[in-house]
């Protein structure tokens, strides 16, 4: 049904595409159900075949440049100067301070997801599986804003309740 190259537009749980539109690549199909699609932002993230659909190339890239011109700088929440880091502490090296600020993106993406989700479709109403990524994203930013913590003070460590 769905191959690798494919272009697809995210829908909603309703089926429909989300707003904002989001668009995706499949980047590798994992059977008849299962696909790892990869998104605009180079991130990638395997999805069920029922979260999208098929478009064709021109629809695609209107929707991706759409993407692109509405996109803004990073939230202040995730501007971090990694030189910063790398600097104040040569005994931590520069790709183990950017692979933490990556997976620290990640889980503040999964949190604002998780917080668009229930102000859309209730929080009774939230998937198993997303119910899984929101608490291992909430774990996760504990650790990586930890991780920065002890590099700089003044990176607050969120306690959540």
């Amino acid at each position: 049904m769905y191959k690798k190259g494919d272009k697809v537009i995210i829908l909603d749980y309703s089926g429909k595409p989300l707003d904002p539109a989001v668009v995706a690549e499949i980047e590798e199909v994992y059977g008849d159900d299962r696909v790892r699609l990869l998104l605009p932002d180079h991130a990638c993230c395997l999805e069920f075949v029922d979260r999208f659909e098929k478009i064709d190339d021109e629809k695609y890239e209107e929707i991706l440049h759409s993407v692109r011109k509405r996109e803004k700088a990073l939230a202040v929440d995730l501007q971090l100067d990694i030189r910063k880091f790398a600097s104040k502490h040569p005994r931590r090296r520069k790709d183990e301070i950017f692979n933490v600020f990556n997976q620290d993106k990640h889980y503040v993406s999964v949190l604002n997801a998780y917080a668009g989700r229930c102000q859309m479709y209730g929080e009774e109403n939230i998937s198993e599986r997303f119910l899984y990524e929101y608490k291992d994203a909430l774990a996760g930013i504990i650790r990586t804003r930890t991780f920065f913590h002890d590099l700089d003070e003044s990176i607050p460590v969120p306690t959540f309740n």
